[in-house]
């Protein structure tokens, strides 16, 4: 029996994705623009948008505590 790895926090996956090239050129640019790398930039915006869509992040882990935070303080 194999180990369901959907909700797990203990590593990131490689995953292949499809977006418009301008898009990941803004996302390559707002990245410079504070310091980060595009994948993280990438990975923080899907955090985000999970976290602003309803999805319960924080019920799974609280790796993500501190995006909620920061979504409370900009309210």
């Amino acid at each position: 029996m194999g180990i369901n790895n959907n909700y797990s926090d203990l590593l990131r996956m490689d995953y292949k994705g499809y977006m418009e090239p301008v898009l990941l050129t803004g996302c390559n640019h707002q990245a410079g623009k504070i310091g980060i790398t595009r994948s993280k930039y990438i990975r923080y915006a899907v955090i985000n948008q999970l976290i602003k869509d309803g999805f319960p992040l924080k019920n799974i882990s609280c790796k993500f505590n501190d995006f909620y935070k920061g979504m409370t303080q900009r309210m």
